[in-house]
This record gives C-alpha cells, sequence and structure tokens, in this order.
C-alpha cells in the first residue's frame, strides 16, 4: 500500500519534476510572452529578458547586478537581511528591494509599465547565511543564477482560476509573527543558520487546509506510515498551457480525502500542525513551478523518469529542472480575490506603459470600487516628481526621465485603500518647472521612494498631501503650517488662485506669501466656532498666469473634547509614530529574550544604514508645559552607537546627539498644548545600529 501510493504520486509528478524554465547564458536575450499563469525566470548580470503584454507591447528588463546584507542579527533570535537587484526596465534604471524576516517580506508585487514583478531571491543572500543544513540552504531554494524573479501582465492574475485561502485565516494579511520563530518566513534563516525553502505558519493543532486551487492528483510522499518523522503531502496541477505547479504542504495529522484523485479548488484536504512540528504548533508550506521539457509536447509519460525531488542526490542532479517560488505570491492572489469576493473597497489602476519627458502621461482608475459601506469614490494621485492630480482620469507631465512611482489612493467615506504602480520616463529634461507643492515637515508630503515595495495588507492610514491640525477649546488655534511653492508660482508677478472648499472658510486661512524669490502658503486653522469632532477641507492652488492644471492638498482638523495625558510615551503602534517607509524594519523573533524585545515587544531600525533623509517621527499629545524628554527605558540599544536626535518645541529647534548606551536623556523642553511638538531619530551622520522605539514625555518637576 505504501510503494503503490508513492508510486502514483511520483508518476503524476514528473510532469513537475522534469521541468524546463525560462533559461539563459550570460549575456543573452531571451523572448517571453503573456500567458495566463506566472513565467518563472533566472537571470545573470547581463541578461534581458523582453516580456511581451497581452496587448502586444514589449518590457525589456535588463539584471545589471545584485547584492544583499544584514539589517540585524539578533542572539538568541535570528537575522534580518535585505537583498536587491539592480536592473534596467525599458531602458532606465531601478532598483527592485525585498527584506526577509520582517513584515515586508509580505509584500506588494512591483508593477512596472504594466509587468509584475516578484524579486524572488538573489545568490548573494547564501553567502551571507550560515549553512548548517544543506538540504535548507544549497540544494532546495538556491538559485542557479544571479536573481529568481517571477514575472506576470498586470492585467493577469498569477493564474486563470480563483485562489483560495490555504488555511483558516482572517485578517487581510499574514504576520511575520507567526512564521515558527518569527523567522521562517520563505528564504528565513531557520535558526540563523540556514535559508529556509518554503514558510511555516503557527496554527493550532487539528487546524484545517484548504486546496488553493483545483488539483489534478494528490497525495503524501512521505509519511508516518512510510517510515518517515513527518507526513508531508503533495498537489500536481497541470494547466492548459502547459505548466505545471506543485503545493506542497507538511506536518498533516489526518487527510480529509482519498489520496489520488482530482480535487476542485476550495477543498478541505486535511487537518493539519500535529506532526513533528518542533517548539511551535505549525504547517510548512511550498511552492514550486515550471513547464514541459522541450520536446515532450505536454505528455506526463513522455518526461524524464520520476524521481523523488525532497531526495537530495536526486535533486541535485535535476535543480536545473524545478524552481521553488515564494509560497507568499499564492497567498497574495487569495487574500486578492478574497477582496473581491467581499466587495471591499479597491483602488486599481489601469496598467500602463512608458512616456515621454514632456508629454502627458495618462492614468485611470479603472477597476476602483467603493466597499460595501462605501459611497461615491473620491480619487487622489501622487506622483514621486512630486506632482498630483484628482479624479478617476487624469494625465501627468514628468519633466525629466528616469523611473518614477505612481500612487492612487481612493476615498469611499467609509475608508482608503491605496494602488501602486511605476513608469519609466524618456527622452531629454523640459527646460522648465511646473507648479509643484512641497511640505519638508509634513510626511504626508513625501513621495514614496522609488525602490520600496509596499507592505501588503495593512489599513491605509492618510491621504497623501494632507496637513493635519489638533485643537481644543483650550487652544483652538494650533501652529500653522508652510507649503512651499516650487516652480511655476514662485516668481513675482505670477498670479496665484487659491481654492477652498465650500464649507471651510469659517475655520481655515490660507494666505500667499512671496518674499524675493520664494512663496509659500501660509495654512492656519482656528476651532473657536467649532464643535468637538473631525474637519476636512480640500485647497486648489493655481497659476492663472501661466494657465497650467491646479494642484492641491487637504487640510484635516480635529477638535478634541478631553484633554492629554500628563505623561506621554509614543511608539510604533501610535497615531504620532511616523517612520521613512521601506527603510526602518523590526523583527518578530520569538526566541528573542524579552527584555530585548523593546517597548511594547517590537522596534525599527536602521540596519547600520546612515542615510540621508530617512528618521523616525514621534509625535506625542501634550498639555503645555515642560517636559523631560528620554528614549524608552526597554529600548535594547547596542554599544558603540550614536545617532541626532531633532526636536522641534515651543521654542524653536535643536539637534542632540545622542550615545543612548551612556544616557537615554534628550533633554528638557517647553511644548505648546497639543501636537505642534515631535522628536526624530535621525539616520543621517549615524555610527552603529540605530534603534527606534519609543520616546517618553514626563512633566519636569
Amino acid at each position: 500500500m505504501i510503494r503503490s501510493t508513492r508510486t502514483v504520486l511520483l508518476r503524476h509528478a514528473a510532469a513537475l519534476v522534469a521541468l524546463a524554465f525560462v533559461a539563459n547564458a550570460a549575456g543573452a536575450e531571451v523572448e517571453c510572452k503573456a500567458k495566463d499563469t506566472l513565467t518563472a525566470v533566472e537571470m545573470e548580470p547581463g541578461d534581458q529578458v523582453r516580456f511581451q503584454l497581452r496587448d502586444g507591447r514589449p518590457v525589456t528588463l535588463l539584471l545589471e547586478d545584485t547584492g544583499a546584507a544584514i539589517v540585524e542579527k539578533v542572539v538568541p533570535g535570528g537575522i534580518v537581511y535585505r537583498f536587491s537587484a539592480s536592473v534596467r526596465i525599458d531602458g532606465q534604471p531601478m532598483t527592485l528591494e525585498r527584506f526577509v524576516c520582517s513584515q515586508e517580506c509580505f509584500y506588494e508585487p512591483y508593477v512596472v509599465n504594466g509587468l509584475r514583478i516578484w524579486l524572488d531571491i538573489v545568490k548573494d543572500v547564501f553567502d551571507l547565511i550560515p549553512v548548517r543544513y544543506p538540504r535548507q540552504g544549497n540544494l532546495r531554494c538556491r538559485p542557479r543564477k544571479s536573481a529568481r524573479l517571477a514575472l506576470q501582465d498586470a492585467s493577469l492574475r498569477i493564474c486563470p482560476e480563483e485562489v483560495n485561502l490555504w488555511i483558516e485565516h482572517e485578517p487581510s494579511t499574514l504576520d511575520v509573527g507567526r512564521c515558527y520563530n518569527g523567522d521562517d518566513c520563505y528564504l528565513g534563516p531557520y535558526l540563523g543558520e540556514a535559508c529556509h525553502v518554503g514558510m511555516d505558519i503557527n496554527q493550532p493543532k487539528g487546524s484545517v487546509l484548504f486546496t488553493p486551487i483545483a488539483l489534478d492528483t494528490q497525495a503524501y510522499f512521505n509519511s508516518l506510515a512510510m517510515g518517515h518523522n513527518n507526513n508531508r503531502w503533495r498537489g500536481i496541477r497541470r494547466w492548459d498551457n502547459g505548466d505545471v505547479w506543485a503545493l506542497q504542504s507538511h506536518h498533516l495529522i489526518k487527510l480529509l480525502i482519498d489520496e489520488k484523485t482530482p480535487l476542485a479548488s476550495g477543498t478541505k484536504y486535511a487537518t493539519t500542525a500535529g506532526v513533528h512540528v518542533g517548539s511551535h504548533q505549525h504547517t510548512h508550506f511550498e511552492f514550486k513551478i515550471g513547464r514541459p521539457r522541450a520536446g515532450s509536447a505536454g505528455d506526463p509519460a513522455s518526461i524524464a523518469t520520476p524521481i523523488d525531488f525532497d531526495d537530495d542526490s536526486a535533486l541535485a542532479q535535476q535543480q536545473p529542472e524545478v524552481l521553488h517560488l515564494d509560497p507568499w505570491i499564492v497567498f497574495w492572489q487569495a487574500f486578492e480575490d478574497r477582496k473581491t469576493r467581499r466587495g471591499a473597497l479597491r483602488a486599481a489602476i489601469r496598467p500602463f506603459g512608458p512616456t515621454r519627458a514632456g508629454q502627458p502621461a495618462a492614468f485611470s482608475a479603472e477597476g476602483s470600487r467603493p466597499g460595501p459601506d462605501g459611497r461615491r469614490l473620491q480619487y487622489f494621485w501622487t506622483f514621486s516628481d512630486g506632482g498630483s492630480a484628482l479624479g478617476a482620469s487624469v494625465t501627468h507631465v514628468f519633466p525629466r526621465p528616469g523611473v518614477y512611482s505612481v500612487w492612487l489612493t481612493v476615498d469611499d467615506g467609509a475608508g482608503l485603500d491605496a494602488a501602486r504602480g511605476w513608469i519609466t520616463v524618456r527622452g531629454d529634461p523640459l527646460s522648465g518647472a511646473a507648479l509643484r507643492l512641497t511640505a519638508a515637515d509634513e510626511p504626508s508630503f513625501r513621495p514614496w521612494p522609488v525602490r520600496a515595495a509596499a507592505v501588503y495588507g495593512p489599513p491605509v492610514k492618510t491621504i497623501p498631501r494632507t496637513l493635519r491640525f489638533l485643537a481644543r477649546p483650550s487652544r483652538p488655534a494650533p501652529q500653522g503650517r508652510i507649503v512651499q511653492l516650487e516652480g511655476l508660482g514662485a516668481a513675482p508677478g505670477e498670479q496665484l488662485r487659491v481654492e477652498i472648499e465650500e464649507g471651510a472658510a469659517s475655520w481655515l486661512r490660507v494666505q500667499h506669501k512671496r518674499e524675493d524669490r520664494r512663496a509659500w502658503l501660509d495654512v492656519r486653522a482656528d476651532s473657536g466656532r467649532l464643535a468637538s469632532g473631525a474637519y476636512q477641507a480640500l485647497v486648489r492652488v493655481s497659476n492663472e498666469t501661466s494657465g497650467t492644471s491646479p494642484d492641491w492638498f487637504r487640510v484635516e482638523l480635529v477638535v478634541a473634547g478631553d484633554q492629554p495625558a500628563e505623561s506621554v510615551t509614543v511608539d510604533d503602534r501610535d497615531a504620532g509614530f511616523y517612520a521613512t517607509p521601506d527603510f526602518w524594519v523590526g523583527h518578530r523573533f520569538c526566541r528573542c529574550p524579552e527584555k530585548k524585545r523593546g517597548y511594547g515587544g517590537f522596534y525599527l531600525t536602521n540596519g547600520g544604514r546612515a542615510a540621508a533623509g530617512e528618521f523616525v517621527r514621534f509625535t506625542p499629545d501634550l498639555r503645555a508645559g515642560a517636559y523631560e524628554v528620554a528614549l524608552s527605558d526597554q529600548t535594547p540599544f547596542s554599544a558603540g552607537g550614536e545617532f541626532d536626535v531633532r526636536v522641534r518645541h515651543a521654542e524653536g529647534e535643536k539637534v542632540v546627539r545622542m550615545r543612548p548606551a551612556e544616557s537615554r536623556s534628550i533633554g528638557s523642553f517647553t511644548f505648546e498644548e497639543g501636537m505642534d511638538g515631535f522628536v526624530e531619530i535621525l539616520a543621517e551622520g549615524s555610527k552603529g545600529l540605530v534603534i527606534a522605539d519609543a520616546v517618553t514625555f514626563r512633566p519636569s518637576r
């Protein structure tokens, strides 16, 4: 019986085991056409893929270089690392970047010129991570070439049918803290000593697993009954285009279906998390993808002799024929499909192609929809060159060549959602400059870094380009804000028009001011005639002299009815916390001693990078008065680290050089009532590992 089960599964698995991929010699050019399943590709520097989208337009992707670096090593605990691929997409340079063993490992794929790109792994990682377990670290997940990616036309899904969640899971994303010890996400260093080929998710014993897609056949390939130490299961699906996928789950307790049978998508097929689970009850997931050998005519019987590709020696021989991919790709599509089934609020950008500097590029929010409790959508576009637009369909002119991110945020009155894409721009830069609104001290005005992939799942908290005011009856007029005018609108003689949304004139004032060739808007809010609650307004700014399209920003005013607490600690979980995106990362290692986990059990680090423009801000809601400001006593700072802290207080600003191993005290400062002051930890000029955790504000005695 045992021999029969194994033989049948391996016969059907032959279609996966002997698979040929897009394989190209260094410097080679490879042609790919969009199909209804993912294309997996491995590349060396100098290799180029020319990917033809469904509409016939090609996108070229040239690999230039790869790299990897450790962000933080926690003993005991684990390793957080990052890796990158420097590419040229349609001729323009761009860096793709990933983080592992932080929440950022569950990421949104890049979508550039209509091509969806998953950066799966680079070989440099295996020069960083010690390999104690060769099966985990070398054979099963190490790429044959310098980089492995998965590609797809952005108008298509990862496969032509709906994907269901593999596990029972209500949240909108996965939590890296549930990956065994917080480290066994895909390629996470298992116990800090080997890249983990699959993804482990902690689940209670007896949890149910569901088939994400329909399967042609399935069975155990290892089991207790066969004499192994685990129950390991594999399901096989051959798609109509010839692609073959294998989905694996390990640590199963009992199959709820007969082996060697096809299964419909969404079938409950096993209970799990009860066999050889180690220190946490968990399930191990793997995803493998490939195509039949050339000349096989898609016939499994004509493909090479079946092997057990969980066997090291056989796998070593067949490694060129099968690629592992991150199981997160399957989960990502499942989460997206669940949103669709539930009719959730969605921001969507219709795929777009490249453009040239000085020419209008068109963008459409086609596919966006309000949620079940929402109303009419509002559309807010921002571009990483500093531009913006409003509406479901907009155009934008990029003044210089390069790669730019495109953000769409939608508001249906009940919630927010956002979508993102990238566009390449070619041609010569424009000689003039369009009107641009900037606000150096307002995080919501900061363009999203082009290199940065977004973390999947967290709720969108704000609309970009929003100034926030907090007022109370005891201080109805908080400190004003400054919005700088750049380009058109800054020169004398130019006529600027400022329009405030109807109904906001009673509490909002915006004045255009100019000095020499500097120009700005002085924005002030006054809640003197308002009841407690939240108020918002849209401000449009246009240059009537040039006739250019208007720019915009938003203002939000909260009139609070309560008083601030006497002492305040601002932590990463609080509304007053902000970190520049895709730079500060943190772990959830459960083996890390509690005293090293920071305030509230979590902190962020800069990975030792002293990069300009990167910071973490702590904005407290305070009573008026003098405060002793300090870094949290619970933050596990490393010896030798030092960095600058910038304090905005009632009397101006001060920069303090901190050596937290010597003292946590930042100093004594006076603050106005409300949220006009802040403390920033700056990466620029820092030494060693900088930890951003929590800041305390205690009244001076």
